[in-house]
């Protein structure tokens, strides 16, 4: 699955405009087309954080965090972390599997995600796993 593309994954090819709305519209339109295993932090973060494929990215999500909870993608350390936390609570009801590795990884890296991240942070999203996301 990681060769092949989230426009080949999902069998739906968007249609290239002429002229892109915003940027970010056109890096969506971009990192669709690459295969999975060739995007890098942040075009997985974007994505993600798009609703983008979140279905065919969040396993490789959860790997990267597996490596490293605090991955860096452009903006921060731990952004992809905290951009995993804002999926809306109906993807993880659909991916129970999934919510339950995530969680996982956020309590056995409770302390060091609390230091890196601050207590706001990390209350938000231990908030938003004890609810259910």
């Amino acid at each position: 699955m990681e060769t092949k593309s989230i426009e080949q994954l999902e069998k739906d090819v968007w249609k290239n405009p002429s002229e892109f709305p915003t940027d970010m519209i056109e890096k969506c339109y971009r990192y669709r087309k690459i295969s999975i295993a060739e995007l890098t932090n942040e075009q997985i973060r974007l994505l993600i954080s798009q609703k983008i494929g979140v279905e065919y990215l969040i396993g490789v999500a959860l790997e990267k965090l597996e490596r490293n909870i605090l991955t860096e993608c452009d903006f921060y350390e731990g952004d992809l972390l905290v951009t995993i936390s804002g999926l809306p609570t109906e993807f993880w009801n659909k991916n129970k599997t999934e919510f339950l590795t995530f969680k996982d990884l956020v309590e056995q890296n409770y302390e060091l995600i609390k230091s890196e991240l601050g207590e706001k942070k990390f209350d938000e999203l231990i908030n938003r796993i004890e609810n259910g996301i």
